[in-house]
């Protein structure tokens, strides 16, 4: 049994359906990890079923209103560096782990660590090797393969070495980050915190990187209508990275790409 120094911290928001298994997955693959679930005022008896799990090293944080994921991802960060961990893992509570993904993680040099992620995209397994950022509309786009270890079309083959961030679905953070770097930005409720803090993390001269050996499972719904809500927050966080990270001379390309896929999203829903 190695030594397990990671925390992880799951963000739960009336997930009762997925979270389960990726509990159950998580402690059959390593049975003293300590975890810490943050709910965000669930309203659909997944707390109660993640309390009836009875696992002793599990701690549940209960937030009395849905506070958005940057945020409450904070509140169980904050207590996990309190109970010492020398690193956290943030992990999506709509995955599913095997044994053994979490130790090469712990052994890559970099500081900000992720792994693979692998779903199914109109019934084909996909597989997800981090992401990079596009400087002229600000936007955010992953590097998928169907084909696990390969080189998706068009990359350099050192393309691992520079991946802008990767996906807060999964992400090995250590301790020393947070200290210098801060938390999560509560400015973004939900979507694009993830390249934000990876950004930062580089900015301060940390390494961010994928770690081939790791892979796991992620439970993506498909064919869902998604609530307003959804879009709303994904045109606002979209917005707030433009204006933290996009040149001001790139700006209004950006800002009229993004109204434009405003437009065509206003459209789709009718």
């Amino acid at each position: 049994q190695i030594l397990i120094v990671a925390y992880s911290q799951t963000i739960n928001f009336n997930n009762q359906k997925v979270i389960i298994p990726c509990l159950e997955s998580l402690i059959k693959a390593y049975p003293k990890i300590n975890i810490i679930i943050v709910d965000n005022a669930s309203t659909d008896g997944s707390l109660q079923s993640i309390i009836s799990l009875e696992y002793d090293r599990l701690k549940v944080v209960r937030n009395e209103r849905n506070l958005g994921f940057a945020k409450a991802v904070n509140k169980g960060i904050k207590l996990a560096l309190k109970q010492g961990a020398e690193a956290v893992l943030l992990l999506n509570p709509d995955t599913i782990v095997n044994s053994g993904f979490l130790e090469p993680l712990l052994a890559n040099p970099a500081e900000i660590v992720g792994p693979i992620l692998k779903f199914q995209r109109n019934g084909q397994w996909v597989y997800d090797f981090g992401g990079k950022i596009n400087w002229w509309l600000g936007r955010s786009y992953h590097l998928e393969n169907i084909h696990l270890g390969g080189v998706p079309a068009g990359h350099h083959p050192r393309w691992l070495m520079s991946i802008d961030y990767v996906s807060g679905c999964c992400m090995l953070i250590r301790k020393k980050v947070f200290g210098k770097i801060g938390f999560l930005n509560e400015r973004y409720f939900l979507f694009f915190e993830d390249p934000d803090f990876c950004l930062r993390a580089k900015k301060a001269g940390f390494k961010v990187a994928l770690e081939p050996k790791s892979v796991i499972l992620h439970r993506l719904s498909e064919g869902k209508a998604k609530p307003w809500r959804y879009f709303y927050h994904l045109i606002r966080s979209n917005l707030i990275f433009i204006n933290t990270w996009v040149p001001f001379y790139r700006r209004p390309i950006a800002y009229l790409y993004l109204w434009l896929l405003a437009f065509k999203m206003l459209l789709n829903r009718f």
